[in-house]
């Protein structure tokens, strides 16, 4: 394998992902957990980066369950 270098937003997104393969993790939920409740942050945060997650790793284990949120299938 070969290193892999995150930031510490994607880490604990990947993290949190990872630690519950298979669970769907509502944007919400994801908001909340990782960047917190007193954070303001844009619609597309998310997004931008699961995107960059998946560039790095080189593999898709991220799903996007549309309308709901994500999770972690390997």
């Amino acid at each position: 394998g070969r290193e892999v270098v995150l930031a510490k937003k994607e880490f604990e997104l990947l993290y949190m992902l990872a630690s519950k393969p298979g669970r769907v993790f509502l944007r919400n939920e994801i908001l909340s957990q990782i960047w917190g409740n007193e954070v303001i942050v844009g619609d597309r945060t998310i997004d931008v980066h699961i995107r960059k997650i998946r560039q790095k790793l080189g593999i898709d284990c991220i799903t996007t369950v549309k309308g709901v949120g994500y999770k972690f299938d390997l």
